[in-house]
């Protein structure tokens, strides 16, 4: 995976996990980037997907905020949860799990975190 990639999926966890609150003001580029012992120009990048994405909105020389819409970071968190559940239960079923053994597993996790 590409550096730049890999810190758009860092910082889009970091938001869509609430560290940032909506509206809030993220740090400048160069402390990302040593945040991520990487160059400015490779967090820049990925700040620029992240705007694309609507996640993030840059205010020109103020720097980078995230969107104040509670509604779209839900909508991009719910995104990526159904795009990691796909991931996962195409996995699952590659390695010869039935619906029921992924039920049981999942059970198992429940009653484990539950104790």
């Amino acid at each position: 995976m590409y550096p730049y990639l890999q810190i758009t999926s860092v910082i889009r966890a970091t938001i869509l996990r609430g560290k940032y609150v909506p509206g809030q003001q993220m740090p400048p580029i160069r402390t990302l980037a040593e945040m991520e012992e990487c160059n400015p120009a490779t967090v820049q990048k990925a700040l620029k997907i992240l705007e694309k994405e609507g996640l993030i909105v840059s205010r020109g020389s103020k720097g980078y905020f995230v969107t104040e819409s509670e509604k779209k970071i839900i909508e991009l968190r719910n995104q990526h949860l159904n795009r990691l559940t796909k991931i996962l239960f195409e996995k699952l079923y590659a390695l010869g799990f039935s619906d029921s053994e992924i039920i049981k597993l999942f059970d198992r996790i429940e009653t484990k975190k539950n104790e």
